[in-house]
């Protein structure tokens, strides 16, 4: 029997690549759906995987020395979103707030909420804009979590997803090896528009609008054309042993950061929304009146 695709629900998947990993005993795979497009693990890791992983293997130490630089890239965001945003924004698997603080200090009433690091219930109908980036790849069940953030959602309220794009040219170019692929555990999920729109349209949203960036931590200068270059400066920040002396983890995030805002100002020289080879695969939607 034809597997069914998670994300666009119809059974025409099959086996993607040579890939696979054996992780605590499981062996993943990836499958993809001839229909859409989009590529997942395969098998879907189960919740207790996920909280595993997120308790044991997954670092936010990697955020905290690049704060000023998630800071920066979220201000750049909101100047873009300014169109969208109702006053009431809640910042969807935000980790640790950046773009809710940036929120706040420009005058908008926002939290974050973070499936792994927020506890707490929120109130149904209550946010007028959901801002989810680079989430719904790590969940492995898109079907839940955008049930969840409709129910969050006002009744014509926004949703501003962000999610790495798998027509880009660093998946075509590097495939699993690229910098925001990540298989199989933390990226579950590898969109394409024509998966997201099959998504978010069979859960009510309506008027997507479809659009391609760069961002300085994945971007066509600094992660293709300089691959290895800043994969030598990434790694840096975790080489042993001077991990382990004060300040070096920030020194290195602040040097790195600095030159891949420099490299995104070179890739996005001649910028083209509809560009589908750009690294980020963005769709603002709108929940339906009901």
């Amino acid at each position: 029997m034809d597997k069914t695709c998670t994300v666009c629900h119809e059974s025409v998947v099959q086996g993607y690549g040579e890939w696979q990993w054996n992780i605590w005993g499981q062996v993943y795979r990836l499958s993809s759906c001839q229909t859409c497009g989009s590529v997942f693990t395969d098998p879907l890791p189960d919740d207790a995987t996920l909280k595993k992983l997120y308790k044991t293997e997954f670092n936010y130490q990697w955020y905290r020395d690049h704060y000023s630089a998630k800071i920066r890239d979220c201000r750049q965001r909101i100047e873009g979103y300014r169109g969208f945003m109702g006053r009431r924004v809640l910042d969807f698997g935000g980790g640790l707030g950046y773009f809710s603080r940036l929120a706040r200090e420009q005058g908008y009433h926002s939290i974050t909420y973070d499936p792994y690091t927020t506890r707490g219930d929120l109130q149904e109908k209550e946010w007028d804009t959901i801002v989810s980036l680079h989430m719904l790849e790590h969940s492995n069940n898109p079907d839940k979590t955008i049930r969840l953030i409709k129910s969050l959602l006002v009744p014509k309220g926004k949703l501003i997803l962000a999610v790495p794009n798998f027509s880009s040219r660093g998946y075509k170019e590097l495939g699993m090896y690229w910098v925001w692929a990540q298989p199989p555990l933390l990226h579950i999920f590898h969109f394409t528009a024509t998966g997201l729109k099959s998504l978010l349209t069979r859960h009510g949203f309506i008027e997507l609008q479809i659009s391609y960036h760069e961002r300085w931590d994945a971007n066509l200068y600094t992660d293709l054309k300089k691959v290895e270059k800043f994969r030598k400066m990434d790694t840096a920040w975790s080489r042993k042993p001077f991990k382990s002396i004060p300040l070096y983890g920030k020194l290195i995030a602040c040097r790195n950061s600095f030159l891949r805002f420099k490299g995104l100002e070179k890739a996005i020289k001649n910028y083209n929304p509809d560009d589908d080879s750009y690294a980020e695969l963005q769709i603002v939607a709108t929940k339906t009146a009901i």
